[in-house]
């Protein structure tokens, strides 16, 4: 019996590391260790998704400061000024935090591609 146990725990636990590892959304992309955090840089250019009961949704696409395109989800307290341009700290789908930045603070790479 106590066998029969082990085994099922040592396969539960496996279930859960493939389940990081291939499960992609914002809880387990925070968890997961192969995912790296990394700066995107995106323009407030369209409305985002009113939630009830307050706050709004943003999805945008925006770049890494290596130029590659890379999407995210993010939720702001209140609606953000058009055209505003956003600093967010994404690890995956996951988004920790984001802040309002200059356009001139932003690498090269990122301000030729949302200009």
């Amino acid at each position: 019996m106590k066998k029969a146990l082990a085994i099922l725990a040592v396969l539960a636990a496996a279930a859960v590391i493939c389940g990081l590892l291939f499960f992609h959304n914002d809880v387990t992309d925070r968890f997961n260790p192969f995912i790296h955090q990394q700066d995107v840089y995106v323009q407030i250019d369209r409305d985002g998704k009113h939630l009830s009961p307050g706050g709004t949704e943003y999805t945008l696409d925006g770049y890494n400061a290596s130029g590659k395109k890379e999407e995210v989800t993010f939720f702001a307290g209140k609606d953000l000024r058009k055209n505003a341009y956003l600093k967010v700290k994404a690890k995956g789908k996951y988004v920790e935090t984001w802040e309002e930045v200059r356009f001139k603070d932003m690498p090269d790479s990122v301000q030729s591609k949302l200009k």
